[in-house]
This record gives C-alpha cells, sequence and structure tokens, in this order.
C-alpha cells in the first residue's frame, strides 16, 4: 500500500515542487489524511528537489509550513472538540484511540517540550497535537516547538539523505 501511495506522493512532488512538499505534510500533520507517514515520502521528495542551498533552504521551509499549518490546525481541532474530534466517535480526524491514549502519556510524561522532539519521531510527529491540544497548552509556544521541531527534521533527513546518495556515489539530480 505504502509503496503505491508513496510513488503517487513523490509524482506530486517532482510535478509541483515545494508546494507538494507543503501540502502533504500539511495532510500528515493534520491527520486528515494520515495514510502516509513522512519517513516514507521525505526521503525520496529531498533525493528529488534539493541541488544546492537554495533548495535545501526552500524544501525545508516546505516542511515548516506544511507542518506547522497541519498541526495548528490539530491542535485547533482537539483543542476545540476534545475528545468528539477523533473519528472513531464521530469526529473530523482520523486516529485510533491507542494513538490518543499513547500521545497523552507522553504529554503527560515529557510535558510541552515534547511537542518540539517529537517532531522528529515516526507516528508522535503528527499524534502529539493532540495532547497539547487537549492541554490548552499556549499557542503561540505550539506553534514554536512545531516550527523548530519541523525545522529540525526536514533539515535531518535531507542531510541524511543527500549525505547517502554522496557516499553511495549517486549524483546530485
Amino acid at each position: 500500500m505504502f509503496e503505491g501511495l508513496g510513488q503517487t506522493a513523490l509524482g506530486f512532488v517532482s510535478k509541483y515542487g515545494f508546494v507538494a512538499v507543503a501540502v502533504f505534510t500539511f495532510l500528515e500533520a493534520s491527520m486528515l489524511f494520515p495514510l502516509l507517514p513522512s519517513e516514507v515520502v521525505v526521503p525520496g521528495a529531498a533525493a528529488l528537489r534539493v541541488r544546492g542551498p537554495v533548495s535545501f533552504a526552500l524544501f525545508v521551509a516546505a516542511i515548516v509550513v506544511g507542518t506547522t499549518t497541519g498541526s495548528l490546525f490539530a491542535y485547533w481541532v482537539f483543542g476545540r472538540k476534545g475528545h468528539a474530534a477523533v473519528e472513531g466517535r464521530g469526529g473530523w480526524v482520523n486516529v485510533s484511540e491507542s494513538k490518543v491514549e499513547r500521545s497523552r502519556e507522553w504529554f503527560q510524561r515529557w510535558g510541552e517540550s515534547s511537542v518540539l522532539w517529537g517532531r522528529l519521531l515516526p507516528v508522535l510527529r503528527s499524534v502529539i497535537s493532540i495532547p497539547a491540544g487537549f492541554s490548552g497548552m499556549a499557542r503561540w509556544k505550539f506553534t514554536l516547538y512545531s516550527a523548530v521541531g519541523a525545522a529540525a527534521f526536514g533539515v535531518a533527513i535531507t542531510l541524511l539523505v543527500r549525505t547517502g546518495m554522496s557516499l553511495a556515489g549517486i549524483p546530485s539530480p
């Protein structure tokens, strides 16, 4: 399943560039389309789009914009609607109750800073917005932590991909 969706997503990235990266990361972070995790698409997108310092900066900016706005959407939905926002209860966002509970446990254990470094971890990257919204975390702090975490994720993935390509002797596109 991921292979077909991944190829389709990379086709959009190839055709629409950084806008597609921002849209994809928005859809994942907002949990409106959580079926394709960033770790499947972002490395391929970095290999396709990043050619130098300017494209590197634009790529990371697209990730920051998409992830931060998507995260703010989820934060708002869960802050406003609480548990009623979960689709299993007839809500707007498709996320399992077990993911909601795991994210809540992380948030209680690690506090608000988990929004920042949680953006670096699979699954938690998106669902950490749920307990932040539930808890009423300050929006300015949530936005700042989300943006910094998204930037760190974008930089780390892009550097790993570009370094791996260089070490493998694969020329830049």
